[in-house]
């Protein structure tokens, strides 16, 4: 079979795109001296170019002589990108390409007013209690649950770990303490994690997905039992499931926190 040929493209504009993602990179304005080498061009040659996106808004020139920044039709582009981001989509695909590298069960789930809510899912090789379902999880007995417990405002989630308590802890609800340990294990590692002690041996991690905002959209979860899944940093699940919530966050303008 005969190997198609890279199609031909334009190299200015992957170019000037160069310039563009190393502006992106930086917080405030960039001396033309250090775009140029970041970019991989001469200092004469940046400076053509930024002439040319200067000119058409995608690029500025800042107060400061000899610096550069994003211009507003940069911005413009980016929103309307966003706009057109379908978010669902974007997750949707990593949950099936995860269950297909991983063979576990994955799924996406989302905040609503009523608690975190599993959207789809794909179920893995093994079949058993451990599987994902669609609809409403609860809070303290899933991994998605304790990443909400972290990254949402208390008075979202304090009356549903209240509720879930009891069957799952026994005495008295402490919500504050709950949330307290989901985000140090976030914090730590990146992911959250459940593995129970009664026969099913179920396991489940779950990491975040962030928007251009930084606020939590999805959390992607993988799940299996003990004896066929590691929730160390190190097990090739975990390093799947992070990489695939990097992914994932990134198609959605975030950037990933680890």
């Amino acid at each position: 079979m005969q190997e198609k040929k890279p199609r031909r493209g334009i190299q200015s504009v992957e170019i000037a795109f160069r310039i563009l993602s190393v502006m992106q990179t930086s917080q405030q304005a960039m001396a033309l001296k250090d775009i140029a080498p970041l970019a991989g061009l001469t200092t004469s040659a940046a400076n053509n170019y930024l002439v040319s996106l200067v000119r058409i808004g995608l690029a500025a020139a800042d107060e400061k002589p000899g610096h550069y920044r994003l211009g507003p039709a940069a911005l413009s582009l980016g929103v309307s990108a966003i706009q057109q981001i379908d978010g669902f989509e974007i997750v949707r695909r990593e949950v099936t390409n995860l269950r297909d590298i991983t063979s576990r069960s994955a799924a996406v789930t989302t905040w609503t007013d009523d608690g975190p809510l599993s959207l789809f899912k794909q179920d893995g090789d093994q079949r058993g209690a451990f599987e994902f379902r669609t609809g409403l999880i609860p809070m303290l007995g899933s991994a998605a649950g304790k990443i909400y417990a972290a990254r949402l405002a208390p008075n979202l989630t304090a009356h549903l770990i209240e509720q879930e308590w009891g069957a799952v802890f026994g005495g008295r609800p402490d919500a504050g303490k709950f949330r307290d340990d989901a985000a140090r294990e976030l914090k730590r590692k990146g992911y959250t994690t459940i593995v129970r002690s009664d026969l099913t041996g179920y396991v489940s991690i779950a990491a975040p997905i962030v928007d251009w905002n930084g606020d939590l959209r999805f959390t992607l979860s993988l799940a299996g039992t003990r004896a066929s899944m590691k929730v160390e940093p190190s097990s090739d699940q975990v390093k799947a499931l992070l990489a695939s919530a990097s992914s994932a966050t990134q198609a959605l303008g975030g950037k990933t926190e680890r």
